[in-house]
C-alpha cells in the first residue's frame, strides 16, 4: 500500500502534466480544423461593374479558392409585375455583377484588410464587403482558445514539477540508509540513483499509456462528442504513431530531470 501511495505521488502529477500537453495539442487541432472549415465557408462579396473571372482575381489573391457569381434574379422576379419588360431588361443590364469570393485558408484581420485593398484597387470594382466585424470576433475567439490551452499546459507543468520534486525528495529519504552505505563504498552516481530512476521510468510509461488511451477513445465518448457537435467541431483522434512517443519523451525527460535534481542535493544535505 505504501509503495502504491509513493507511485501515485509521482504518477498523478505526471498524468496531469501529460493531460495538459495532449489537451493543448488537441485544442490546436480543433482550432486548425475550425479555421479550415471557416475558410471554406467564409465569403467575401464583390460588386463589379463588369463580369469577373478567376483569372482576374487569382493573380491578386494568393489564398484564392473560387469565385462564384451571385444571381440577382430574385430581385428582378419581384419587380417583374411592376415594371414593363423593356424597363426590366434595361434594369437587368444596368445592375452591377455580384460575386462570392472564397479563400483557401482562414485569414487574419491584417490579411483580410490587405485582400480588401487589393480588390478595391482593381478596375470596375465598386464595392467589397468582407464582413470584417464578424470575422474579427471569430478570429479573436480562436486565438483566445489557443492561448488559454497553452496557459493551462504551462501552469500544470509548473505545479506538476513541484509535486514530482517533492515526491522524489520523499523517495530519497526512504532510501537514505541504502544511499549512505553505497556512498561509503564509493558507488558511482548512477548506481546510487538507479532505484529512483527505475521508479521514474515506470511511472513515465504508465502515465503515457493512460493519457494516450484516454485521448485515443475521446471521440468515441458520447458526452464529449455531443458537446463538440453542438459547436460544430469534430474531436480529432490521437495519432498513435507519433503522440504517445512524444508524451513519453516529455514524461521521461521531466522525470529524469526531477530525480537528477534531487540526487544532486545528496552531497549538499550529507545524505
Amino acid at each position: 500500500m505504501r509503495s502504491l501511495k509513493n507511485h501515485l505521488g509521482f504518477l498523478l502529477p505526471l498524468i496531469s502534466l501529460l493531460f495538459a500537453v495532449e489537451f493543448s495539442i488537441t485544442s490546436d487541432k480543433i482550432v486548425k480544423n475550425y479555421e479550415a472549415l471557416m475558410g471554406r465557408d467564409y465569403n467575401i462579396v464583390i460588386v463589379s461593374l463588369k463580369e469577373l473571372t478567376d483569372t482576374d482575381i487569382k493573380p491578386v489573391i494568393k489564398s484564392f479558392l473560387s469565385l462564384e457569381p451571385l444571381s440577382a434574379q430574385k430581385i428582378i422576379d419581384r419587380l417583374s409585375d411592376d415594371i414593363s419588360a423593356k424597363n426590366l431588361s434595361i434594369l437587368q443590364n444596368a445592375l452591377p455583377k455580384f460575386y462570392s469570393l472564397k479563400l483557401s485558408e482562414f485569414p487574419t484581420p491584417k490579411t483580410m484588410n490587405e485582400i480588401k485593398d487589393k480588390i478595391q484597387k482593381m478596375e470596375s470594382i465598386s464595392k467589397v464587403e468582407t464582413f470584417s466585424s464578424t470575422h474579427d470576433k471569430v478570429y479573436k475567439i480562436l486565438n483566445l482558445t489557443k492561448m488559454l490551452s497553452n496557459m493551462f499546459m504551462w501552469i500544470l507543468a509548473f505545479v506538476g514539477s513541484m509535486l514530482m520534486f517533492k515526491q522524489a525528495r520523499i523517495w530519497l529519504y526512504e532510501h537514505k540508509e541504502r544511499i549512505e552505505i553505497m556512498t561509503l563504498f564509493g558507488a558511482p552516481f548512477w548506481l546510487k540513483s538507479a532505484m529512483l530512476y527505475r521508479i521514474a521510468v515506470i511511472d513515465s510509461i504508465l502515465s503515457s499509456i493512460l493519457v494516450s488511451v484516454f485521448f485515443y477513445f475521446l471521440p468515441d465518448i458520447e458526452f464529449f462528442n455531443s458537446i463538440a457537435k453542438e459547436i460544430d467541431v469534430a474531436l480529432p483522434r490521437l495519432n498513435f504513431e507519433q503522440e504517445p512517443a512524444m508524451l513519453f519523451g516529455v514524461a521521461i525527460a521531466l522525470s529524469i530531470f526531477t530525480v537528477s535534481l534531487v540526487m544532486r542535493r545528496v552531497k549538499k544535505d550529507n545524505i
